[in-house]
């Protein structure tokens, strides 16, 4: 029953990278394969060390730190640093296939680890989540280092930081009756920067053709 877990990403991530750049080749650097797996299991190993922080005892402050911890911090916090560090002059989708690599990794230690039925909260958002950070990232990330202003670059940085923390976020509402709102925000999420993805892809087609032109 937890195959969506081991499933969404890298299917959801092949398929918004074909409908988004459709024009453009799928990722052939064999180098940023390998930087991203090796970070991604890095993090990964970081976050098993505190895995036993992401287990609901009944006491929400603890699971909320422990959820911030290892699904914030340390994944995907820990790819995304190593990327911003060490590559941020490169496309960013390269980001999002660092994002899509540890996610998918992370669905693997999941499914592989998961030994009860999960209901619908925890089945879906969590993968659902994933995807609407591997969304985001390359939205946000020209916007951050873009940024002239220095007001505007600390706004777009509070966005992806609260963005971050939907990692913890979403998995404590579901714990809540409050459930309902991180569903609402999950699906608002992903039509956001689907649109915005898509409307991007028309500028870029329209000011490509204007060249053409002249």
């Amino acid at each position: 029953m937890n195959l969506f877990l081991l499933t969404a990403v890298p299917l959801a991530a092949v398929a918004l990278h074909r409908l988004l750049h459709p024009s453009r080749p799928p990722f052939a650097d064999v180098k940023s394969w390998i930087l991203g797996s090796v970070w991604a299991l890095v993090a990964l190993l970081a976050a098993a060390f505190f895995g036993g922080w992401r287990t609901f005892t009944g006491d929400l402050w603890a699971i909320s730190g422990g959820l911030v911890v290892t699904d914030v911090v340390l994944v995907p916090g820990v790819v995304v640093a190593a990327w911003v560090l060490t590559r941020p002059q490169n496309d960013p989708w390269e980001l999002a296939l660092w994002l899509t690599l540890v996610f998918t990794l992370a669905g693997v230690r999941d499914f592989a680890s998961a030994s009860r039925v999960f209901d619908l909260n925890e089945l879906f958002l969590v993968p659902l989540d994933r995807i609407l950070l591997i969304l985001a990232a390359p939205a946000l990330l020209p916007r951050i280092f873009g940024a002239r202003i220095v007001r505007r670059k600390w706004a777009w940085l509070t966005v992806a930081g609260l963005l971050a923390l939907t990692g913890a976020l979403f998995p404590l509402l579901s714990f809540t009756n409050l459930g309902w709102l991180a569903w609402l925000l999950e699906i608002g999420g992903i039509t956001t920067f689907m649109v915005w993805g898509l409307k991007g892809q028309k500028k870029a087609a329209s000011e490509s053709g204007s060249v053409v032109s002249q």
